[in-house]
């Protein structure tokens, strides 16, 4: 990340409380610091792995920052049979717009570039990307430039899933 953007890795195991989350947007604000494109919940972490404190950060935020965008960026490694939970609870909490990584339209390439670790499948982003386009929220599906992935495949997939926007980035070996 660069230094210009704030950000700061917490020590390994410290994680924030929603409260500390909430404090840290409203120092950016207060600070004049006001993000352009809204909060974005990311980080060298996956953001829904501790769901209930970004579900409470966001109302917090909400709450005072009443027009403010809420954005998550996400791996998509949720299991199918918690998608559709999962995405009517970001909604709820006014999370309105989230990128997940698609990373190919190749399931087989997804295994082996991705290498789960939670049983998660392409199958499993697919059905992730398409409840979230279903439950409301404004989707981008992002893929890297890797030199074995077909980004339009890719990009048309992203669509045909419900993504209204889609994402290449540059690989870096």
């Amino acid at each position: 990340m660069p230094e210009s953007s704030g950000f700061v890795k917490l020590d390994d195991g410290k994680e924030p409380s929603a409260e500390q989350v909430f404090a840290v947007v409203e120092k950016a604000f207060e600070e004049g610091k006001e993000p352009p494109d809204g909060v974005v919940f990311a980080g060298f972490g996956e953001p829904l792995l501790r769901l209930n404190v970004l579900k409470e950060s966001a109302q917090l935020i909400k709450a005072k920052r009443h027009g403010v965008g809420l954005r998550i960026n996400s791996n998509g490694l949720v299991p199918a049979t918690e998608c559709g939970r999962i995405a009517a609870e970001l909604m709820s909490c006014g999370i309105k717009k989230a990128s997940v990584s698609l990373t190919t339209a190749d399931p087989k390439q997804y295994m082996q570039l991705m290498q789960p670790t939670n049983g998660c499948t392409h199958s499993d982003v697919c059905t992730f990307v398409t409840l979230l386009a279903e439950s409301g929220l404004q989707v981008t599906c992002t893929a890297v430039e890797h030199p074995e992935v077909d980004i339009s495949a890719t990009r048309s997939l992203a669509i045909a899933l419900g993504a209204v926007d889609f994402t290449a980035r540059s690989y870096h070996p």
